[in-house]
């Protein structure tokens, strides 16, 4: 019997990210639901696909090319044959491409904001280009029948400097399929790795902070080595830094890991120092494994997930319930906190709370929140139409 309810999911493209795994989580956890949703996955650039997407979805591909206005264009003529009732979308060219599509045509949206929106643009952006960069979802995103953060500070942000209403304004975590991942870690490492070490996951660029990362691992001079994963455009800058510091054969960048979860399983604990964030998937995926967190409290997740608040004086290492927290781009801090995660006790205390506080974010109670919502959506629009 065919769904009667139909939903379709955009996002530009099927990369690497956070954002693709959250959304590849929140297809699966829609599967087998009653009532049962007619699902379509939407593409906005024909760019190969970084990870295999739920078969749940059918899969539809445009080609805008990252041009913003193809975007609009193409997903409006792609929503006018589906006739979806709901679309959800993920990340912000997305969320702006759906927010003005469905408002030509009269299809809700949810708009999901992976990023805190503010810092990521200035960390990205500089004069001009910020500022339309900013515009864009500013003024579109009070089209969208919902505007959902990832995580509190996501949010706030959104209704703060955004101008989304309040009204509109949620909040829904990621899902993360603990499971999986856990199955995923037990299997061997896809390269040869130290003994002992200390692991950290990002892309290398400004953001992930990894320069003051190095240094204070550098000043810490922790006894496991250091283990990157990720590629990007600063890896010859960071390459420069590490031969500088004498730290070769120490910290290592053995690039993208398509299951990372086999390498990051094998570390002692696992370290960030991001600026931004939204809600760190890596982080809360090293704590399923077990892995005591140390991470920079920047904008925005670190300090929700772990439970406190690096507002201290600098140098100051804050015990948050989950992990250690320390300011952004304090290095004495952060080299102080990685040393007092090397001690046994402090392992072991923050092992068993990475556990306790991972299942929190568990594929099925994190899965429902998200559809629960659409299908409050559903039924208010349709009411609403009907009326």
């Amino acid at each position: 019997m065919p769904a009667e309810r139909r939903i379709a999911f955009v996002i530009n493209s099927i990369g690497y990210g956070g954002a693709e795994r959250a959304l590849a989580n929140v297809i699966t956890a829609g599967a087998g639901r009653d009532p049962a949703y007619d699902m379509h996955l939407i593409m906005l650039d024909d760019d190969p696909p970084r990870r295999t997407m739920p078969a749940q979805a059918q899969h539809h591909v445009l080609d805008s090319r990252g041009s913003l206005w193809r975007s609009v264009a193409q997903l409006r003529r792609c929503l006018s044959a589906l006739k979806p009732d709901l679309v959800v979308s993920f990340l912000v060219r997305a969320n702006v491409a759906s927010a003005l599509a469905g408002r030509s045509l009269n299809i809700p949206v949810v708009a999901c904001e992976r990023m805190h929106a503010s810092s990521h643009f200035r960390l990205k952006h500089r004069g001009l280009k910020r500022l339309g960069a900013q515009l864009a979802p500013r003024l579109a995103y009070r089209f969208a029948e919902i505007v959902l953060g990832v995580s509190t500070g996501v949010s706030d942000d959104l209704v703060r400097n955004f101008a989304v209403s309040p009204a509109k304004s949620r909040t829904i975590n990621n899902p993360y399929d603990l499971a999986h991942i856990r199955e995923q870690a037990s299997l061997p490492a896809p390269f040869a790795l130290p003994e002992r070490f200390i692991a950290a996951v990002g892309r290398l660029e400004r953001a992930k902070d990894f320069g003051s990362l190095i240094r204070a691992y550098a000043a810490a001079s922790p006894e496991p080595k250091l283990v990157i994963l990720g590629e990007g455009a600063l890896r010859a800058e960071l390459e420069a830094l590490i031969a500088e510091l004498g730290l070769t054969g120490r910290v290592l960048l053995p690039g993208y890991a398509s299951n990372p979860f086999a390498v990051v399983g094998r570390a002692e604990f696992y370290v960030s120092a991001s600026l931004n964030e939204g809600f760190p998937n890596a982080m809360v995926e090293a704590m399923a494994l077990g892995k005591p967190v140390v991470a920079t409290d920047c904008y925005s997740g670190p300090a929700e997930i772990l439970g406190g608040a690096a507002d201290g004086a600098a140098g100051d290492v804050v015990h948050g319930e989950f992990g250690l927290l320390v300011r952004t781009r304090d290095e004495r801090a952060l080299a102080a906190a990685m040393n007092e995660m090397e001690r046994p006790e402090s392992l072991a205390h923050y092992a068993a709370k990475s556990l306790e506080r991972a299942e929190q974010f568990n594929l099925g109670e994190i899965g429902d929140q998200y559809w629960s919502l659409f299908d409050e959506i559903y039924l208010a629009v349709r009411s609403r139409t009907a009326g």
